[in-house]
């Protein structure tokens, strides 16, 4: 399994409104590199060290690169960062 960060548009919508968000997942592929799951929730850029902040910030950038994938579209989400 191997997984990126991707930028990922929710719909959301309720009485007498819909929103567009738009935010940075952790998503996981399968071997085909077909997404499987996500998380739940965005994602924040996290270190140990002000060098490993800025390089996960360089790889939340690298998501902007990519096309935007549909929340709907993407099977199982996980509210951890961890999907089994």
């Amino acid at each position: 399994m191997s997984w990126n960060y991707r930028v990922v548009r929710k719909i959301l919508s309720g009485e007498g409104y819909t929103t567009t968000q738009y935010g940075i997942h952790e998503v996981y592929y399968d071997d085909d590199h077909v997404p499987t799951s996500c998380t739940v929730n965005p994602v924040t850029p996290y270190g140990e060290s002000e060098d490993e902040l800025a390089q996960d910030v360089r790889h939340y950038a690298s998501a902007l690169e990519k096309p935007v994938l549909d929340y709907d579209s993407i099977g199982v989400k996980s509210e951890s960062n961890v999907v089994e």
